[in-house]
This record gives structure tokens, C-alpha cells and sequence, in this order.
């Protein structure tokens, strides 16, 4: 048969002339197909109707909303809250400017423990908000 190194090069080679998508499974769900089903199941109309009782109501048409769509008018209620890591790093950033000996500093102690203090006070504060986290 094929060795695995032919195998992986014919995957690659596939992957980049039809894109990284086409090996990754679908993201739609089986009800986005529902609607095909039902315009498949329904009888065309002909010119030779037996009933007049035929309803022309039309169904409503499917569509996709996006996030923005559904999110609605309550933005002033929900406030985005910003991550504490997010925080932390720019609380880094400011205290290494502070300390560093001139503008190419990262290797002076001064610089180094700001960073480290910064840091521990970050993940001492989240062990304490987070006792069971132990990563």
C-alpha cells in the first residue's frame, strides 16, 4: 500500500489547493437542511388544479440571524467586562516602563522584578477567587 509519508504529503498537498475547510466538519446543524426536505416534498403547482381548496398561504421564508441581530436593544445593560489577565498585562507593561533603566531595557533586575511581582499578585489574587484552580 502507500507509505504514510505519501499518504501525508497527498493530504497536505489536498488540504492546501482545497483549503483546510474541506477536511473539517460541517458547522451547520441538521435543521438548516429541514427546509430543503420541505421544498422537495412539496407538490408543484400545476395548471390543471382539481381543488380549488388549495391554500396559497406561503410558509415563512428561513433565514440565519447573526449575533448582532439577536442581541436586541439592551446593550447599556449587559457591560463588557474586561479579564482580569487582560488587566494584569497592561498593569505589567506600565510598571516595566517605569522601571527600566532606558527605552531597549528587558534584561535590568529592576525590569525583571516588576514583571515577576505583577504576576504573582495576578495569579495570587485568582487562586484566592478560584481555590480549586490548579493549573
Amino acid at each position: 500500500m502507500f507509505s504514510k509519508n505519501i499518504l501525508l504529503a497527498a493530504i497536505a498537498a489536498s488540504a492546501a489547493l482545497l483549503g483546510a475547510d474541506a477536511f473539517a466538519p460541517s458547522a451547520r446543524p441538521l435543521q438548516a437542511y429541514s427546509g430543503i426536505a420541505r421544498t422537495i416534498a412539496t407538490p408543484l403547482a400545476s395548471s390543471h388544479a382539481v381543488d380549488d381548496d388549495v391554500s396559497t398561504d406561503e410558509e415563512p421564508a428561513d433565514f440565519i440571524l447573526s449575533a448582532v441581530e439577536l442581541d436586541g436593544s439592551d446593550d447599556d445593560a449587559v457591560q463588557d467586562a474586561v479579564p482580569a489577565r487582560f488587566l494584569s498585562a497592561q498593569r505589567i507593561q506600565e510598571l516595566r516602563v517605569t522601571h527600566r533603566r532606558h527605552e531597549t531595557d528587558t534584561g535590568s533586575p529592576e525590569y525583571q522584578v516588576a514583571g515577576m511581582t505583577e504576576r504573582i499578585a495576578h495569579l495570587t489574587n485568582h487562586l484566592k477567587e478560584h481555590p480549586k484552580d490548579f493549573s
